[in-house]
């Protein structure tokens, strides 16, 4: 799952806008409708969220696990130790 709290208060600390992004540096609105979804974004995207806001890819999302992704995770650590 993606979290992106993170960029909500990187944009607000640097004071750039979700309007400035889309009008300034063309971030789709499809893109910025998948942030405030929290669903995935390309690669590429993140790269230049992090090049505008001059932050890093933590500045900007967190990857959270599932209890069920972290089960599945735990057990798989298991069977390769």
């Amino acid at each position: 799952m993606y979290n992106y709290e993170a960029l909500w208060r990187t944009m607000k600390e640097r004071g750039v806008t979700t309007y400035s992004l889309v009008n300034h540096y063309n971030i789709s609105s499809h893109t910025m409708r998948n942030i405030r979804h929290n669903e995935n974004i390309t690669m590429e995207t993140l790269h230049r969220l992090c090049q505008i806001l001059h932050c890093q890819a933590s500045d900007v999302v967190e990857i959270t696990f599932s209890e069920e992704e972290s089960v599945l995770y735990k057990e798989i650590k298991r069977r390769s130790s």
